[in-house]
């Protein structure tokens, strides 16, 4: 089993979400605030990519989690 760093939160254990002028810290819901996530969990995640116009797109991905250094605006959707 290999562990790899949170995309959601990089590592951190929790997430910054702002809501009008408000700012929250919020516990990751991805990695239970671990900062690491098994590599042979599988997550519902989307990405920015390019079609074949150069335009961006937004692509759904549903596996293992993807490297986040390798994927622009890497999310995983809970």
């Amino acid at each position: 089993m290999t562990k790899m760093i949170c995309p959601n939160c990089k590592g951190n254990g929790f997430t910054r979400n702002s809501f009008e002028a408000e700012n929250h810290e919020l516990q990751c819901k991805t990695c239970h605030s671990q900062g690491e996530v098994s590599g042979d969990e599988f997550f519902p995640q989307t990405y920015e990519d390019k079609n074949w116009l150069g335009k961006a797109s937004l692509t759904y991905y549903h596996g293992p989690c993807l490297d986040h250094t390798l994927f622009r605006k890497l999310r995983i959707i809970l």
